[in-house]
């Protein structure tokens, strides 16, 4: 309940404090908002708050963008705030704000900050200030009513002044004591506010950088003894433009100064000198300074000096920006001290650079302007080097310093460079030619890569030069697939070979990758052409293939004739029944014995003999049968006889087989073995003929 109860109070004031201030114009302030400088009564008895609080609010007030000032002094009740234009009006009037506290004959021993900050809401309420305006509080950090509630009043307040997005920067004097410093620093953090702690010389210096825009890097903190000199020496090198010091001093009587390398010391007189000084800083700006070892020296009571300095150049060194480096090939770097965009000409100067690799180690090198070692053209301003072949692809930082042999001046700057991996061509096969003359021959193959993974390029990218001992030829590049439309990685070579011999082949590969131009070239690979004249062709084929398939032919002819020049099976073989046991006639028969063995049936066709051994061989005029027993066959007798190698098949001829009695006919009444019951056929029912140009035999008649 009380953070809302404080804001309406303040509100409330503030409506209240608007309505009875004069009118103003509408928007007095312009474009740059506002500055409000509070510097806390309770500052006078302590002379360095005193000589602190005016060091700090004349660097604002000279240093700040704002249109208006605005300035005044509290303690326990605020004096009425004032305000004037930027510039000598603005600086009077914070002048005569730090008169009138100088005069105080005894400052408050707490202030009330809430009220000061609650009359600057109301003041800059007044007057419209813009977004962006900023109060200043300067304080000793003894605040007039402090409770346990003071911080939350304190974040109240800071609410109020983030909603209209105006900024509260606090700066604690020298006596605010710890826990005060910490609790007003909140209160800067609440609107996005800086704090400043000016009981150091890197809070006067943080308002310097912020206000004055200089970024100062000490050169002397020392405690001094009474009558003796703090002296720091350093060197000015040539191009600088302004040479800042910034002495912060404890005491005002330290007397401070800076001495040119003649030894003449700066003073406001000189033309290229201008002195800023307050009880607490002397600020010295140089411009044009001559090269050389200058001085700042301080000399005074015991006391705390520190000297901080800002070397301004127009010169900016840096790398000359160049798309990456490949991996793997020497690499050439360009630097320069540039002046705008012009590198500038250096006499006496060297550049150095450090350079931290991807690869993990470290290359110090001297890069040069003498149009050697990778430079280009000598006395241009541009300074090169050519590096080792980097290792690794990533980034490469580059620390460069400019140095002269004249001065112990440097110039720094730290860059950076890529390196990439690029493409590469593998030949990964090559092969001898055997060709005809005038026809293409493979002779190999190519990959592109970009370290273990293919790279898609364009075909056009790659070429192949074979070279033999009649000179040059080029060869052609065949894609083996496109997984993109007219990309590949993959790459045939052929060539038209005119001559047999010895070849050497060499393949380059030439594009661009990652904006820069590059070529690859593979090894040059050894190999053999064989080149024949291609033969007289007919009807398609070569003249000895014709000749082989024509000779193929005629055999195949031969063989046909041969085989249907022999007799086909006739007869039968039938029981002393006589039922039908064999027809050799309408025996099925594979197509291989049908060609092979036409006029040849062997015992194992027949299944329903008893016997397995043996061949039937048909004539024209005579059958025969080759008795062969196998193993298990049972004995064969002819006509009651013991049979001999070979038998004679004719007409009724009496076989005796394992008990069984059998007999040849070419045509006889026979009884079908169809497993079915016995039935008489006659001849003349169904007649047997053999034709006389088929089987050779005689064509028994029906009477036979």
């Amino acid at each position: 309940m009380r953070r809302p109860s404080l804001i309406a109070i303040i509100a409330l004031t503030v409506l209240f404090v608007g309505a009875a201030l004069p009118a103003q114009a509408a928007n007095p302030i312009g474009e740059d908002g506002v500055l409000v400088v509070l510097i806390d009564q309770g500052a006078s008895p302590v002379q360095r708050d005193l000589d602190t609080a005016e060091s700090i609010a004349f660097t604002m007030v000279r240093g700040t963008d704002a249109g208006t000032i605005g300035a005044g002094t509290y303690g326990v009740q605020i004096s009425e705030l004032s305000s004037a234009s930027t510039g000598p009006e603005g600086t009077r009037l914070v002048g005569d704000v730090v008169t009138e506290l100088r005069e105080l004959p005894v400052g408050p021993a707490s202030s009330d900050q809430i009220a000061a900050l609650t009359d600057a809401f109301a003041f800059m309420t007044r007057i419209d200030a813009q977004a962006g305006s900023r109060v200043a509080l300067m304080t000793t950090g003894r605040i007039l009513g402090e409770s346990e509630n003071t911080r939350d009043r304190l974040n109240n307040v800071a609410d109020l002044f983030s909603a209209q997005d105006w900024v509260i920067d606090v700066v604690t004097l020298p006596s605010t004591e710890a826990p005060m410093r910490d609790l007003m620093s909140d209160l800067a953090f609440g609107t996005d506010g800086k704090f400043y702690d000016a009981g150091t010389a890197e809070g006067i210096n943080a308002v310097i950088k912020d206000f004055v825009g200089l970024d100062l890097t000490t050169q002397m903190d020392v405690e001094m003894h009474d009558n003796s000199a703090a002296i720091v020496n350093l060197d000015i090198a040539p191009h600088t433009n302004v040479f800042s010091s910034v002495f912060v001093r404890q005491h005002q009587d330290v007397d401070v100064a800076v001495f040119s390398p003649s030894g003449t010391r700066a003073g406001d007189e000189m033309q290229n000198v201008e002195i800023n000084e307050t009880p607490t800083t002397v600020h010295v700006r140089i411009y044009s300074p001559v090269p050389g070892n200058w001085t700042l020296q301080g000399i005074g009571p015991a006391s705390k000096l520190v000297a901080s300095v800002q070397i301004e150049s127009p010169l900016e060194l840096r790398l000359i920006e160049q798309p990456p480096v490949p991996v793997g090939e020497p690499a050439i770097i360009e630097a320069a001290a540039f002046n705008g965009d012009s590198a500038q000409l250096l006499t006496g100067a060297q550049i150095e650079a450090t350079i931290s690799k991807a690869s993990g180690t470290t290359e110090v090198v001297v890069l040069n302007d003498s149009g050697e070692n990778g430079d280009r053209l000598a006395n241009d301003g541009v300074y090169s080097v050519q590096l080792t072949a980097p290792k690794a692809q990533g980034i490469n930082d580059v620390q460069l310093e400019l140095s002269w042999a004249d001065y112990g001046a440097t110039l720094m700057s730290g860059n950076a460079y890529r390196s990439e991996s690029f493409p590469t061509i593998n030949l990964v096969e090559v092969a001898d030619i055997e060709t005809h003359l005038g026809k293409y021959g493979r002779i190999g193959r190519v990959q592109v890569m970009i370290g273990d993974y293919p790279y898609l390029t364009d075909p056009a990218d790659v070429s192949a030069i074979l070279t033999g001992e009649n000179g040059q030829l080029s060869a052609a590049v065949f894609p083996t697939h496109e997984p993109e439309p007219g990309k590949a990685w993959e790459f045939d070579i052929s060539a038209i070979v005119p001559n047999s011999g010895d070849y050497e082949l060499e393949v380059t590969l030439a594009g661009e990758y990652q904006g820069r131009r590059y070529t690859r070239v593979t090894p040059t690979a050894s190999m053999t052409a064989v080149i024949t004249e291609e033969p007289v062709r007919i009807i398609g084929l070569p003249i000895p293939a014709l000749a082989a398939f024509g000779g193929v032919f005629v055999a195949l002819a031969i063989v046909l004739i041969w085989s249907l020049s022999k007799s086909t099976p006739y007869g039968y073989i039938v029981d002393d029944q006589g039922r039908v046991i064999v027809d050799f006639a309408r025996m099925k028969r594979s197509y291989m014995r049908r060609f092979v063995a036409r006029n040849v049936v062997n015992a194992t066709e027949a299944r329903e003999l008893p016997f397995e051994g043996g061949s039937f061989k048909f004539g024209k005029n005579k059958v025969t049968l080759v008795n062969k027993p196998v193993a298990g066959d049972p004995s064969l007798r002819v006509n009651g006889r013991p049979a001999g190698p070979t038998i004679e098949l004719e007409e009724d001829v009496q076989l005796g087989v394992g008990g069984r009695l059998l007999s040849f006919s070419i045509q006889a009444t026979r009884r079908v073995n169809n497993n079915l019951p016995s039935e008489e056929v006659k001849a003349d029912d169904n007649p047997r003929v053999v034709p006389n140009n088929s089987i050779g035999g005689p064509s028994p008649s029906a009477g036979d």
